[in-house]
């Protein structure tokens, strides 16, 4: 379902938002209910919010929980695969989110965005079931909040075209560079 409520992109026709309220993104609670798993909607950023979820995870288990490295894990191999994973979001963003001339620029591609949620999600939940500290688990889930609430605030200022996302390394490949 798009943000607005809007028909899914089965319902409609061609690939490319038609009115002013149609962004193709997960609302707040659909990613970070992608992120642990549990939506698949279908926009395909379901899949990678899950599966950067799982990647970050999987970085915190061994910088964070000072389990021993395995001889097979390789952090930068996880990281190369983080990196590909927001290549693929920005490339898909690059041609469904649309771009309003004149908006207000953001800093970071909504590749980057959504990694920085998922790893703050993976901080967040490691924080909880590992810390004693009553604390630090609040200030987790605070900082958790507050990347909700600015992942809100940007799908809104999308949704009324009061912001343009940067493209991404995706959009310099593609040619989409507008001046």
């Amino acid at each position: 379902m798009y943000l607005n409520g809007d028909a899914s992109p089965e319902e409609r026709q061609g690939d490319h938002p038609s009115s002013r309220g149609d962004v193709p993104l997960l609302d707040p609670a659909q990613l970070f209910q992608a992120i642990s798993g549990r939506f698949s909607g279908v926009l395909p950023l379901s899949g990678w919010a899950r599966e950067l979820g799982d990647l970050h995870a999987e970085l915190m288990r061994f910088e964070l929980d000072r389990v021993p490295r395995l001889r097979d894990f390789d952090s930068e191999q996880v990281r190369a695969r983080i990196d590909r994973v927001i290549g693929e979001i920005d490339a898909w963003a690059a041609v469904h989110v649309p771009r309003a001339k004149g908006a207000r620029k953001h800093t970071h591609s909504l590749g980057e965005v959504i990694s920085h949620i998922t790893k703050t999600y993976a901080e967040a939940w490691w924080t909880v079931l590992h810390s004693v500290d009553t604390e630090l688990r609040c200030q987790a889930w605070f900082h958790l909040g507050e990347a909700r609430e600015g992942y809100t605030e940007m799908v809104n200022e999308l949704r009324e075209r009061h912001l343009q996302l940067p493209l991404g390394a995706s959009g310099i490949r593609r040619g989409r560079i507008g001046c």
